[in-house]
């Protein structure tokens, strides 16, 4: 058996994707997947092994940590985010394997800053201990070689959900969502997809700037509005899809994400997303939909960095006026150029290589 971690405590879209694309790896290769501290919602979606906790690692061959950002901290709370690295046993499953001299790898992860010394220190040891560091971008490159990670098997790979395309979907998500969407060519159909509630105590008047312009894009284009949640019970989403609704002049429709594979076939099918969240983004972009970033979190920006597109994005404390122009260049600028194109295919590539690199691992080489 192999155990994967990840950010697998809460409900949330992008997280489980990483972890369900690398389940998938390990299963093509006939091995049994555990997932040691990961939620109900992870274990109804990947087939996986019954043993939870310490009993899950202790009876795993080999250990991997899945992509994803918990190893570096959001633009705000810090210290509570800190403290929740622990809370949510990031570190656990590297002690573990490390006192039972059992191997264990990190792919595809995004790292940096962190400012908690104690949080720092773990991430460290949990990366000098393991077999191979694979980081999805320069900057974790650089943040962990800062922080003291000596690992000579640490390289620049790429994110894990850049490795998708549509054959990767099954049939029945794509017929649904092409169902769902029932597209008209006269129609652009748009992704709104707001993380932070309207009113929110830190970024109260730039997420009413950014609906505004929203709004004033959406009055006189013929562009169908789509809210989406991507996790679910989310009250911040479902306040900012209320206020949307009630502000727009047209019903819109409203997609929340309930399964991954579903979820990726509903953005591959529409024509562009607006997002505060950086895997909705990612996985726009895999599967061939126009992204434009707001982000609440300083890890969103190297991706829109990666793949040439900072024209189409923007830091949502930064946003203290209209912006409605640049949604709407967005909207009409041929997005997918030559030079596009060849980013995207440069990084599936990279993203790819965390594949490689898994297998070789799970082989023994």
């Amino acid at each position: 058996m192999i155990s994967l971690h990840g950010a697998y405590d809460n409900e949330n879209f992008g997280d489980e994707l990483l972890v369900g694309i690398q389940a998938k790896w390990v299963q093509e290769l006939d091995l049994k997947v555990g997932l040691p501290f990961a939620s109900q919602v992870y274990r109804d979606q990947i087939s996986s092994s019954e043993a939870v906790g310490e009993e899950c690692l202790n009876k795993s061959e080999k250990l991997i940590y899945t992509g994803g950002g918990y190893f570096g901290e959001p633009n705000h709370k810090k210290y509570k985010w800190g403290i929740n690295f622990f809370r949510k046993k990031h570190h656990v499953p590297g002690k573990n394997f490390k006192k039972n001299n059992k191997k264990y790898m990190i792919a595809g992860v995004g790292a940096g800053p962190v400012s908690n010394i104690l949080t720092r220190t773990s991430i460290v040891n949990i990366c000098n201990s393991a077999e191979k560091v694979l980081v999805r971008d320069e900057a974790s490159f650089e943040y962990l070689k800062k922080y003291g990670v000596k690992n000579m098997e640490m390289k620049i790979t790429g994110d894990v959900v850049l490795s998708l395309s549509e054959e990767d979907i099954p049939r029945k998500s794509i017929k649904e969502a092409s169902n769902i969407i029932a597209k008209d060519k006269a129609k652009y159909f748009l992704g709104i997809h707001i993380g932070v509630a309207p009113g929110d105590s830190f970024y109260k008047d730039n997420i009413e700037n950014v609906m505004k312009s929203i709004l004033k894009v959406l009055e006189n284009a013929d562009i169908k509005p789509v809210l989406i949640a991507d996790k679910r019970n989310s009250l911040p989403q479902e306040k900012a899809i209320d206020e949307m609704r009630k502000r727009l002049k047209e019903e819109p429709l409203i997609y929340r994400h309930e399964n991954m594979w579903d979820t990726c076939a509903f953005l591959s099918q529409l024509d562009g997303v607006i997002t505060t969240k950086l895997h909705v983004g990612i996985t726009s972009f895999a599967l061939g939909t126009k992204t434009f970033g707001i982000a609440a979190h300083q890890k969103t920006k190297r991706f829109y960095e990666q793949i040439n597109k900072e024209k189409n994005f923007y830091e949502l404390s930064q946003i203290n006026e209209d912006i409605s122009t640049s949604i709407r260049e967005f909207i009409q600028e041929e997005y997918w150029d030559k030079d596009t194109l060849e980013v995207k295919q440069e990084l599936k590539r990279k993203a790819l290589e965390n594949k490689q690199e898994v297998i070789s691992f799970l082989n023994g080489n």
